[in-house]
């Protein structure tokens, strides 16, 4: 797993209020509707568990790190939340009604195998999971063909690698399954074509019930936004100017042309097949 990110007890509330606009929601309430038994598998800082059990699910929240379940049990002590690996969670099989990931699968350098097949073997059959991660939109292929991150946002890495025989880009390592991000330096996570996402998804088995982008406007803060003119972000939320909104309007009639995130609905069949037939020992 990659670094694991450090979240903040100052932005509990705030990171609570984004449940209303991110995205997400809608997703949930259609496809594991209150009271549903959900997982969230890397719930972080837990807001979406807190969210969700405020409002009558019957809701779990799993994380690797340690801190982040204090933070969340001393914050808001009567939500669940507890430590594990959302790649060996430690609940039986065929367990949960919906299970959410959001951000979570592209943090493993070997690839999303083993959380994606978590997910299927804690999910009970005819039950839905949510999960989203990085897209390599249009705008990030096109950066990545003409070299951009190395060139531009990494220059000064870029040559001390050519000139000094420096730390070489990270594309460049064959340990990398996907295009990986930091372009320099520790792994932190993978961004998936379309593609790619689904493929590892039904690899697992899962049926593809909906694909689409998601956290439009993050993308046009990350790869539209020169000196941060178009989209500010303050208090965990993305403030476009009326240009910025222009600009996420016109490119958001291409599918996938510059979203940050993709979201995947899918579901696990109610019949086993053979390759998942085996019960985790």
């Amino acid at each position: 797993m990659s670094t694991i990110f450090k979240w903040d007890k100052n932005n509990m509330d705030t990171l609570l209020a984004t449940c209303e606009t991110d995205g997400i929601l809608p997703y949930i309430e259609k496809y594991m509707p209150a009271p549903s038994r959900v997982l969230e598998s890397g719930c972080g800082a837990g807001r979406y568990v807190k969210y969700l059990y405020d409002r009558g699910w019957d809701v779990i929240g799993l994380e690797w790190d340690q801190d982040a379940v204090d933070m969340i049990k001393d914050y808001w002590p009567e939500v669940n939340a507890v430590q594990g690996d959302s790649a060996n969670s430690p609940f039986p099989d065929n367990h949960f009604d919906g299970i959410i990931s959001l951000g979570v699968i592209e943090h493993w350098i070997e690839g999303p195998e083993a959380p994606l097949k978590d997910i299927y073997r804690t999910l009970k059959p005819g039950a839905a999971a949510i999960i989203t991660a990085p897209c390599l939109n249009t705008i990030r292929k096109i950066k990545k063909t003409v070299w951009w991150n190395e060139k531009v946002t990494e220059k000064a890495a870029t040559k001390n690698w050519r000139e000094n025989a420096g730390p070489q880009p990270n594309r460049l390592d064959s340990k990398f399954k996907y295009w990986p991000y930091p372009t320099y330096g520790e792994f932190f996570e993978y961004r998936f074509t379309k593609k790619e996402f689904i493929d590892e998804i039904k690899k697992q088995g899962f049926e593809i019930v909906e694909h689409n982008p998601v956290a439009i406007i993050d993308g046009v803060y990350h790869e539209l936004n020169p000196k941060h003119k178009l989209v500010k972000y303050e208090d965990r939320q993305f403030i476009p100017t009326t240009m910025g909104k222009l600009v996420n309007k016109t490119f958001s009639a291409v599918p996938f042309f510059h979203p940050h995130h993709q979201i995947a609905i899918v579901r696990k069949p109610l019949k086993k097949t053979k390759k998942h037939a085996t019960t985790k020992k």
